[in-house]
């Protein structure tokens, strides 16, 4: 499945209440891009992504997999959370190098199952080397994800995984 993991729906749209017009545009634009689905990550608001799903399940079935999520501070990292089935939770780091933290690898623990190597949004504060080498230490799969800010930009980076291995890597 092609996902974009780190998404900010509410933020793209200036609606932090989801509607079913506001929702048929996140859909439209995550299948203009080709996606089979989105993780929406809002800040510290993990309703939203669930009231997305619940209208997506109901008026648009089938058409796009919505992950409800959050992303948050953990430490001095932005961590994003994937709610996923089986009440199974995947968290990965997000853009690592914003904010700037000295030593990476030092940050991470085993609740985190995952880190993006690329985000459009802040590549240029990336240290790829850093990164692969925090994701060789702790076992953690390497994302790449748009961190979207605009629904013009969901689907600017995208992994392709199954649900079924994002679980596995949380269990």
């Amino acid at each position: 499945m092609k996902l974009d993991l780190h998404t900010h729906c509410g933020e793209a749209t200036c609606v932090y209440t989801p509607t079913l017009d506001v929702v048929k545009r996140i859909v439209a634009a995550a299948r203009a891009k080709g996606l089979d689905g989105i993780g929406i990550t809002e800040h510290y608001n993990k309703a939203y992504g669930f009231k997305v799903k619940e209208i997506v399940d109901q008026h648009f079935p089938g058409q796009l997999l919505i992950i409800p999520g959050q992303e948050v501070d953990k430490r001095k990292l932005h961590v994003v959370e994937l709610y996923l089935p089986g009440d199974t939770t995947f968290r990965f780091v997000g853009h690592p190098g914003y904010p700037r933290v000295e030593d990476l690898t030092s940050e991470i623990d085993d609740t985190i199952h995952g880190i993006e190597l690329r985000n459009p949004t802040h590549d240029d504060e990336m240290d790829q080397a850093a990164i692969r080498k925090a994701a060789r230490k702790h076992n953690l799969l390497l994302l790449q994800n748009s961190d979207a800010h605009f629904l013009s930009d969901i689907g600017k980076y995208y992994n392709e995984i199954s649900i079924e291995e994002l679980c596995a890597r949380a269990s």
